[in-house]
């Protein structure tokens, strides 16, 4: 099985990263800018033309608002559902960030993010309730610790999956990447992931574990203009 984890395109936040308004006009779950909604559009369209995007057989994603926003374009071109993961969080969750004190914000409920993402299936164990936002202390054991659940999910699919897309989030993506390549979970922004740039692991048959980085950090369908994160 291969593993292709996507970072979502760029959000309102992601623009705002390094102005003096940034704590401001900080959202706990930001939407993609304009250039962030033609980025989703440019991943579809590569996923739809490549050897890779069109062997996908099940998508993921973050149930953050970025991330279901990215998958929806990229779910349409491929004709698949868009299956929410609720561990796939940004590391730290949905809060108000340090303007608002940190205060836990929760997550869209399936019908809001419904009319962003048509193909979105909800999560079973939420049992149709909205997602509580994942808010938690800043803490790389406890990443780590969710990002092992997450690969230990998606490689439960490797008997049936050709190839398995994950939407995500850019530090999340570290612990991910470390969880794969079995390295010590302190590894924050070692793997840089621009904007909808996506990185391709060859997965063994028995426990998951990287056999072959096959890229990282490819962003090819983007014009040069368009790269950001």
């Amino acid at each position: 099985m291969q593993l292709l984890l996507i970072r979502h395109a760029q959000s309102s936040n992601n623009r705002l990263e390094g102005h003096p308004e940034y704590l401001q006009g900080r959202l706990a779950d930001p939407p993609l800018t304009r250039l962030g909604h033609q980025q989703a559009q440019w991943l579809a369209e590569w996923a739809a033309g490549d050897e890779v995007g069109r062997r996908v057989t099940h998508l993921y994603t973050s149930l953050m608002t970025r991330a279901v926003q990215t998958a929806a374009p990229l779910a349409s071109a491929l004709g698949l559902e868009v299956h929410g993961l609720t561990e796939a969080y940004e590391c730290g969750g949905l809060t108000t960030g340090p303007a608002g004190g940190f205060t836990p914000v929760a997550g869209r409920p399936h019908a809001s993010l419904l009319q962003d993402c048509p193909a979105l299936r909800w999560p079973e164990t939420l049992q149709g309730q909205p997602w509580d936002g994942g808010a938690e202390p800043w803490d790389a054991a406890r990443f780590a610790a969710r990002a092992a659940q997450v690969v230990a999910k998606l490689q439960a699919t490797a008997d049936r999956a050709e190839v398995v897309a994950l939407v995500t989030h850019h530090d999340f993506a570290q612990y991910l990447l470390a969880d794969l390549l079995g390295l010590p979970h302190d590894v924050t922004r070692t793997f840089r992931l621009q904007n909808t740039g996506t990185a391709l692991l060859e997965l063994g048959p028995d426990d998951g574990r990287l056999r072959t980085p096959l890229w990282f950090n490819r962003t090819g369908h983007l014009p040069p203009e368009a790269l950001t994160g």
